[in-house]
């Protein structure tokens, strides 16, 4: 047996091992990482095998999902990546025939898939490993073609059971949001159209002002890459928070004196200012997944010696409602319009973040 099939098989057995750990990484940027490795590794087995229509798929590949993990601009990646499929499997093909044309259309599947719904993006994640599973076989890539496989399998689950067993890939996750791009935005302006009347609506300066003064305040509920919800919690000072509390009516904007950040040794409160999820998604399973998240981040910041001592929020939808009386928080007042203030005063943090 020849050393370099040997190497080449080897390289992907440690790619592929990086691929499945990076489906345990809720975490989009966490889970970008891995999967820039796992690529590379892949990338070296082929050359390894002297593969060169696989070397160059899996090449692009790699600058595909680095470009991704940069940037949130899926079209522009898939656009400006397209012309070097097609020029490196013209070149390609006159080494190895015309197979080596199966990894560069799987390829462009994979580029232009992702950026269409779900349904369409697994149909082509099936079709895509499908091809590599053929050229993988024909140059030898044995291991390649048995990671293929299973993702051909896993990606049926996510098909028709809306979750994997296999790779533990579900199709909601939730996701800190550590840059408010102009798509975030405009999704979160969208989502909040749908939920909230007029008089309740952020403009995206206000949401980028607010974010600018306390960044780490949104969760991003996603079902795979698109966002179909949000969590919006922001750290407030204790004389804000006393004067929500004491208010007949309910206002929402926000002055910059207003908010403060999380500081250690110190007691924090916090105000969840939105929970807007598309209504096609509403459901009990929503409620426990944003609750676990929030959970975990009150958890977290714990943890690092940041205290909460108190958490209020006003419910505007029934969906916040029904969220934050499920959750336990206790109801406090209703306002003139509808609104209902609920908190989790210091005792209840306690016991919702040892919970």
């Amino acid at each position: 047996m020849e050393t370099s099939f040997v190497v080449a098989q080897s390289l992907a057995v440690v790619g592929w091992f990086f691929l499945i750990y990076s489906y345990y990484k809720e975490d989009i940027q966490k889970l970008l990482r891995m999967q820039i490795i796992a690529c590379s590794f892949e990338t070296a087995s082929y050359i390894a095998l002297g593969a060169f229509g696989g070397f160059f798929a899996c090449l692009l590949d790699l600058v595909k999902v680095i470009l991704y993990y940069k940037t949130d601009k899926d079209k522009l990646i898939f656009l400006s990546t397209l012309p070097f499929y097609i020029i490196f499997a013209i070149i390609s093909v006159q080494d190895e025939g015309w197979i080596a044309l199966l990894p560069a259309i799987g390829g462009v599947i994979d580029g232009y898939v992702l950026t269409r719904n779900k349904t369409t993006a697994t149909i082509g994640c099936i079709i895509s490993s499908t091809l590599w599973i053929i050229y993988d076989l024909v140059v030898l890539a044995y291991v390649a073609a048995a990671a293929d496989t299973i993702l051909v399998f896993s990606n049926f689950f996510v098909l028709f059971l809306g979750y994997s067993h296999i790779l533990h890939i579900n199709r909601l996750h939730v996701i800190k949001c550590r840059y408010l791009t102009h798509s975030i935005s405009a999704n979160i302006i969208s989502l909040d159209r749908s939920n909230y009347d007029t008089q309740y609506l952020w403009s995206i300066e206000q949401q980028r002002n607010i974010f600018k003064l306390n960044p780490d305040s949104i969760l991003l509920i996603r079902d795979k890459k698109h966002t179909i919800g949000y969590i919006n919690y922001i750290t407030i000072t204790k004389e804000a928070y006393d004067r929500i509390k004491r208010a007949h009516i309910f206002y929402h904007n926000f002055e910059p004196e207003d908010i403060t950040v999380l500081r250690r040794r110190h007691k924090n409160y916090l105000i969840i200012e939105s929970i807007s999820i598309n209504k096609s998604y509403e459901s009990d399973k929503i409620i426990d997944l944003i609750s676990k998240h929030f959970r975990s981040m009150l958890r977290l910041k714990h943890n690092q010696g940041y205290n909460v001592h108190g958490i209020i929020s006003v419910g505007i939808s029934d969906f916040e409602k029904e969220f934050l009386k499920a959750k336990g928080f206790l109801h406090i007042k209703d306002y003139r319009d509808g609104e209902s203030l609920y908190e989790f005063d210091d005792i209840a943090v306690a016991k919702y973040i040892k919970d």
